[in-house]
């Protein structure tokens, strides 16, 4: 009787654990919006616009994407114009873990570069922002890459002030710079950049 009753716990137990399903890493939701678009063509250099260039490296990062724990949701799939409000009520909607809004910069001085990182102090997610901030540039730090030097800068621009998530707005480069707008230019550096943003976002 007693051997009978071993038997029962022990095929109990092994039933457990064969129903038993391992705990699912959580899904991250990413928003990147590609800033500018249709009648905005933001910052230029020649035929060359800072809206065709950040929805090129949009579109790359779509294609690159491939990790299925982080869903990842974009501001503009075409061209079109988007306003900074249309884009902020996309943004509140999903509820996403973290806005990253790509744009390309530009100087009246064309020796001006490199990559900037902002983030805004002005809604309750300041602390968030600025870690945020801090682990993309420790990322780049550590990356060997084609970008320049990276710099973090407080700033107040509607698209991350007024989400209801963590966010930061990427200057990527000076489109005024010659060598850096060959860059931001090139499939080689769009593809680059993209890689770059999805490492990050399977980092965090």
């Amino acid at each position: 009787m007693k051997n009978t009753i071993k038997i029962l716990l022990l095929v109990c137990s092994l039933g457990l654990f064969a129903f038993t399903t391992p705990p699912t890493e959580k899904t991250i939701k990413i928003v990147i919006d590609a800033g500018h678009g249709g009648k905005d063509a933001g910052s230029y250099s020649e035929e060359i616009s800072e809206s065709q260039i950040v929805f090129n490296i949009t579109q790359k990062i779509k294609q690159l994407h491939q990790d299925k724990n982080v869903e990842i949701y974009f501001t503009r799939d075409h061209k079109e114009f988007i306003s900074l409000n249309e884009r902020v009520e996309f943004i509140n909607k999903i509820k996403p873990d973290l806005v990253l809004s790509l744009h390309t910069n530009a100087s009246n001085n064309t020796t001006n570069t490199g990559f900037e990182i902002y983030f805004t102090k002005n809604n309750k997610y300041k602390d968030q922002n600025y870690n945020f901030a801090s682990k993309l540039a420790s990322h780049l730090a550590f990356q060997n890459t084609s970008l320049g030097k990276v710099s973090i800068k407080n700033a107040n621009f509607k698209v991350i002030r007024d989400c209801k998530a963590p966010s930061l707005l990427l200057e990527l480069g000076f489109l005024t710079n010659p060598e850096e707008k060959q860059f931001l230019n090139s499939e080689e550096g769009q593809l680059e950049i993209a890689n770059i943003i999805l490492k990050f976002i399977e980092e965090i």
